[in-house]
């Protein structure tokens, strides 16, 4: 047993030694950036499925540094803003004007892109989140294209919650 210690103590410096030669693992890069403006719709329907809400515009300013160290360099911030004149509004409810946002999101190594954005105050939270797909269709580097699902949701105390559903597309503005 005394003569198999050196042995199995020199097999161990050895894989330290050749562990710590081969340095840390390398981390993917982002697969393109998002930095940049981008303009599209938004659709979709209340929660309470009683107005279908088609084609409002929906716009983003994003901005990412892809030369952070790894997760840094897949974090995304920027402010999204939502035009609310395509809806069907009561009457006597004032023009909404459109609504900009602050968010904050992951990309993906596979492109898939969440933004998020939500605050709470006394009795009242409001919560918008955007996931989907995002593509650098022309290789240039750049995100193109970003559409998939979001969700506009109110929690007001006392009241069940409410907002909208639905889905978005936008496209890398020239």
């Amino acid at each position: 047993m005394k003569s198999l210690i050196p042995g199995i103590a020199t097999v161990l410096f050895m894989l330290l030694l050749g562990t710590g030669l081969a340095g840390c693992p390398e981390w993917p890069p982002p697969p393109f950036d998002t930095t940049g403006q981008y303009a599209g719709t938004w659709w979709g329907t209340t929660e309470d499925q009683v107005q279908e809400i088609a084609s409002c515009p929906l716009t983003m300013t994003l901005a990412q540094d892809p030369t952070r160290p790894y997760p840094g360099d897949h974090g995304v911030e920027g402010t999204v803003v939502v035009d609310y004149g395509c809806l069907d509004l009561p009457d006597w409810v004032d023009e909404v004007p459109p609504g900009t946002v602050q968010m904050t999101g992951l990309l993906a190594d596979d492109g898939t892109f969440t933004l998020a954005s939500g605050g709470c105050g006394t009795g009242l939270c409001v919560v918008l989140g955007l996931t989907g797909q995002a593509a650098d269709t022309d290789g240039d580097g750049f995100m193109d294209t970003y559409a998939g699902d979001w969700a506009y949701t109110i929690l007001l105390a006392g009241v069940p919650p409410f907002g909208i559903r639905g889905g978005f597309a936008v496209e890398a503005r020239e």
